[in-house]
């Protein structure tokens, strides 16, 4: 049964699966995904949401997932081939906090563990920007890339994120669909909450199935 509670801009949710799962190493590591404005670091500032998926063994045999999604101001505008991607809109984070304003509860929840990501470099870079625009130090966490370890995997293979996702038997959760309008601007629809905590839920997946052969350090 999943437990769900709304705290502020974060989301929590626990999620109990089936024993037997197969998973890495033993431990609590937490996979992740970031949204971004599209544009070049104003001042270093980029993201617009973070998204947190902390696996952890259960007594069970099986897994224990909990999840935070932060929505982020970035005090810049949004390029709208960005806005393609992820369906956020600069309205949608008017009301939102600076990162500086959430970087302590984001410590917080990933702690030391390990950190997965699918693109790695990227996005650990744009977090440790981020983290010294607020004046605090980069991440020293462990940091494993699906990407590089699904290309080792399945060198012939693409390894964008969903496509990797669905080969393992993970869920490709609901993608975007978008038009570009004659004006230029980009139209949207489709379920865009927390496209960062589908991703990093996806990466969750695939480290879950992949974690045995081996992580690629980022």
């Amino acid at each position: 049964m999943d437990v769900e509670q709304v705290m502020g801009k974060a989301q929590i949710i626990s999620v109990r699966l089936p024993a037997g799962s197969v998973g890495p190493a033993a431990g609590r590591w937490v996979a992740m995904d970031i949204e971004m404005t599209g544009f070049r670091p104003v001042e270093g500032r980029s993201i617009i949401e973070v998204s947190a998926v902390a696996v952890s063994p259960s007594g069970a045999g099986g897994y224990v997932r909990e999840a935070c999604s932060w929505r982020i101001n970035p005090r810049c505008p949004l390029n709208p081939i960005a806005i393609g991607v992820h369906g956020v809109r600069a309205e949608e984070l008017a009301d939102c906090p600076d990162f500086a304003d959430v970087a302590g509860d984001i410590l917080a929840f990933i702690g030391s563990d390990p950190l997965v990501f699918h693109g790695a470099a990227g996005d650990v870079a744009l977090l440790n920007q981020e983290l010294a625009v607020a004046g605090l130090p980069p991440l020293a966490n462990p940091v494993v890339c699906t990407e590089k370890l699904a290309r080792r995997r399945w060198p012939a293979e693409r390894s964008r994120l969903p496509l990797v996702a669905e080969r393992v038997g993970g869920t490709a959760r609901t993608r975007h669909k978008r038009r570009r309008q004659q004006d230029g601007s980009v139209s949207v629809t489709g379920d865009y909450q927390h496209k960062s905590r589908a991703d990093a839920e996806m990466t969750a997946d695939i480290w879950l199935a992949l974690g045995g052969a081996g992580g690629a350090l980022a």
